[in-house]
């Protein structure tokens, strides 16, 4: 499901940058294992404008990003800001996507990325068996999403386009990541609104 245009402004707007690289970004690379894992290829499902792509490389060191997003609108959006920035589109790649269905091929990335995505996919089930079948065998996804409780209230369903069918909780989420064999390394739940997860494709 596509943003809304309010949403639209919201994840476009400085604070939220800010947030993301200074909060959510330091969180997440804590999780990871240390030394950090060298990641040649990272795929970012839903890109929206384009700031995870800075958070990808300037806080897991990401050598390229391949990026993409169901909204042609958000590709363009995200492809013009890198092409003005000085370090233009080397090592980038933008595709629009439906994330139920990816168009790569299977073990190609070394880690996938989802800051808030999730929530916005109808049978994110589906979502989470792609990112199984394009990561490598022991390749990382990392994980921020927002929960049932966060958008199945009323003032949630006023401000935003949320699917209020077939959603999830932290613990319903983790259980989606295993049953795709996923192992799950380390978790956090904001009372059941939103959390970050680590998960490591196992080998079989």
């Amino acid at each position: 499901m596509k943003l809304n245009p309010f949403e639209k402004k919201l994840v476009q707007h400085p604070l939220r940058f800010w947030l993301q690289n200074h909060i959510e970004a330091p969180l997440l690379t804590s999780m990871m294992p240390k030394p950090h894992p060298d990641i040649r290829q990272a795929l970012e499902i839903g890109c929206g404008f384009g700031n995870g792509i800075q958070l990808i490389r300037d806080h897991f060191g990401a050598e390229h990003v391949t990026a993409v997003d169901l909204d042609p609108e958000m590709i363009a959006a995200a492809k013009a800001r890198w092409q003005e920035s000085p370090h233009g589109l080397k090592q980038l790649d933008f595709t629009v996507a439906d994330a139920t269905s990816l168009p790569f091929a299977d073990s190609q990335f070394d880690v996938v990325f989802n800051f808030a995505v999730f929530h916005h996919i109808p049978d994110w089930q589906a979502a989470i068996a792609e990112v199984a079948r394009v990561l490598k065998p022991n390749g990382y996804f990392v994980v921020e999403d927002l929960y049932r409780a966060a958008i199945c209230n009323p003032l949630s369903r006023k401000l935003f386009e949320h699917p209020q069918q077939n959603r999830f909780n932290h613990q319903e989420w983790l259980s989606g990541m295993r049953q795709a064999g996923f192992n799950i390394l380390c978790d956090r739940n904001l009372f059941n609104l939103s959390g970050m997860v680590l998960a490591q494709k196992s080998l079989a």
